[in-house]
């Protein structure tokens, strides 16, 4: 991911397209990732209900029981928060897929013409 959050001056038709690409592949690398962490978040959690009921039902001290508890809703409540970042960064995904396609619609054609020609490209500006 840290490729993709250096500066560069390559700002060509193609640059951009590869940065954008780049975008979406680390955010759903992400997402996986984040996926991942919420389903062992919530395995953690129930384990942890599990332990609390155990623990209580053996007439362990109310002090753990309590608080073995609030971890395990603690958890749960964590595993909300990476869902609610995991579907962030599905929305990021699916806007750098839609920025790609909307640059490629408007500048592709263009891009077509300019790298497929043989002679020298003026500067910007020089029609104006």
């Amino acid at each position: 991911m840290s490729e993709i959050a250096r500066p560069s001056s390559n700002n060509s038709y193609a640059g951009l397209q590869h940065k954008m690409k780049a975008l979406a592949l680390a955010l759903e690398t992400a997402s996986d990732a984040l996926s991942k962490i919420r389903l062992d978040m919530k395995d953690h959690a129930a384990l942890a209900t599990a332990t609390a009921t155990e623990l209580g039902e053996a007439d362990g001290d109310g002090k753990y029981v309590d608080l073995t508890d609030r971890v395990a809703t603690l958890l749960g409540e964590a595993a909300t928060q990476v869902r609610r970042t995991q579907s962030a960064a599905d929305d990021g995904a699916a806007a750098a897929r839609a920025v790609a396609g909307a640059h490629r619609a408007k500048y592709g054609a263009l891009d077509e013409i300019r790298t497929s020609r043989t002679t020298k490209t003026p500067k910007p500006g020089f029609f104006a």
